[in-house]
């Protein structure tokens, strides 16, 4: 291959530099890929979270998205924030039309200072039309819960999930408690295989979500469908970026990978 591949990322703009479409470009450059962007919204953000969102016209997303699947060849694609219905909905009409590429589905719903980023019906939506069409869907533990509908048990439902839409979910756990950190790949056919890692204590976690599955989108493009090794390649990358700057001293906690 003469150049980089080419991974898409269909997220929102972060002002703060610390989570969104940023993370995804440094997450996307660090695997010696590069990064296209269509830009779902321009978001405010400060280091002690949301402040303002400006939402992209679908109309004006989708013509973004139609013009760089045509004049690229794109070897992987990512979403993130993707912020109503009708952009979940046109998203997942566009990548109907590209099957063969891999795409990881990052369904943020909720910011890390808790603001909600996508209505009951978008969920909806994204359960129904993306992630039967996602490679791998990953979502934390509070995303799972939404998407899962409050069910009881989330990792059984989480199963049934991923049973019904015929596609993996990557359940991440840096949102638990204890001393390891135990993200679960739950297969479609019901095998389940666990990353376990010591988990790395540090206020840098702005954005953690966006690099991670930025980072497998890109370890995906040079290796298509081997999403084993995909996941625990970015996982290690992830890991090595927070330990490395653990301790520094960022502003209402920093970015996680740069």
């Amino acid at each position: 291959m003469d150049t980089p591949p080419y991974v898409l990322t269909i997220s929102g703009s972060d002002s703060s530099g610390r989570a969104g479409m940023q993370t995804d470009n440094r997450a996307i450059h660090a695997v010696g890929a590069f990064p296209l962007n269509v830009v779902t919204a321009v978001t405010l953000q400060s280091p002690t979270g949301v402040e303002s969102i400006q939402m992209m016209d679908a109309d004006f997303v989708e013509a973004q998205l139609r013009s760089i699947l045509k004049a690229y060849r794109v070897r992987a694609i990512k979403s993130g924030m993707l912020g109503n219905t009708e952009i979940v909905r046109r998203v997942a009409q566009v990548l109907a039309e590209y099957p063969d590429i891999p795409y990881v589905l990052d369904p943020v719903l909720r910011s890390t200072s808790g603001a909600g980023l996508l209505e009951p019906d978008g969920v909806a939506v994204l359960r129904s039309l993306l992630m039967p069409r996602a490679t791998v869907t990953t979502p934390n533990l509070n995303e799972l819960e939404i998407l899962c509908e409050g069910a009881g048990d989330v990792f059984e439902a989480a199963a049934q999930l991923a049973s019904a839409c015929r596609q993996s979910i990557l359940v991440k756990g840096g949102h638990a408690t204890g001393p390891d950190c135990e993200d679960w790949l739950l297969y479609p056919d019901g095998r389940r295989y666990c990353f376990c890692a010591k988990r790395i204590e540090t206020r840098n976690t702005r954005g953690t979500g966006c690099a991670l599955s930025a980072l497998i989108a890109a370890y995906l493009a040079w290796k298509p469908y081997e999403l084993e090794v995909s996941i625990a390649a970015a996982k290690d990358q992830l890991a090595a970026a927070l330990r490395e700057h653990s301790k520094e001293a960022w502003k209402g906690g920093g970015p996680s990978f740069y």
